[in-house]
């Protein structure tokens, strides 16, 4: 059997963190959701793995936050028999590929880029799911109502994205630099 890497562990703890704290009570949308997908993208070198990892987090947070928090609202059936739900796991994915963006650049500059292009994605693909399911009418007019409506939401997710991402990276960076065999790992 293949030894685990220490720097394994640490990058899939790491993301099953960054989606436990989807549980924890916090302002709209100021989740680390895109700071999963980067981390897969940006850390993870099997790209296969590396679109997997984040999708199972999220699937299994999302299964937890409708069964522990959201019960009376919605069924983990009508969550993800939703055209919105699809849209927002795409975000997912393309924040992913946004990741591979960080894989050779993790400056203060490519960070704060990463997060913001995914804050803008989440953005775009989630309102345009809510935009389908919503009462206002499926013109071009009825989308515009729904980005306007969803702007505050925008902020909190990129306040979001930006927290997340500097805490998980910066943590990440102090211990692989902290323990050299750590850096000098790669994660498969």
């Amino acid at each position: 059997m293949k030894n685990i890497q220490p720097k394994f562990v640490l990058v899939i703890s790491a993301i099953a963190l960054a989606a436990i704290f989807r549980l924890l009570p916090h302002w709209p949308n100021f989740t680390p959701v895109a700071t999963i997908a980067l981390m897969g993208g940006a850390l993870i070198s099997s790209r296969a793995f590396s679109f997997i990892v984040p999708l199972i987090a999220m699937f299994i947070s999302d299964i937890l936050t409708i069964q522990l928090i959201n019960f009376r609202y919605i069924t983990v059936t009508e969550y993800f028999s939703s055209e919105g739900t699809a849209l927002i796991y795409l975000s997912i994915l393309a924040m992913t590929a946004i990741g591979f963006f960080l894989k050779k650049r993790r400056s203060i500059a490519a960070l704060t880029i990463a997060s913001t292009v995914s804050a803008l994605v989440f953005f775009l693909l989630s309102n345009f799911g809510s935009w389908m399911m919503n009462s206002l009418p499926k013109t071009g007019a009825g989308l515009l109502a729904t980005y306007e409506m969803g702007i505050p939401f925008f902020a909190y997710n990129l306040a979001g994205n930006l927290f997340f991402t500097f805490v998980f990276f910066g943590v990440l960076s102090f211990a692989t630099q902290s323990n050299s065999k750590l850096l000098e790992q790669r994660v498969k």
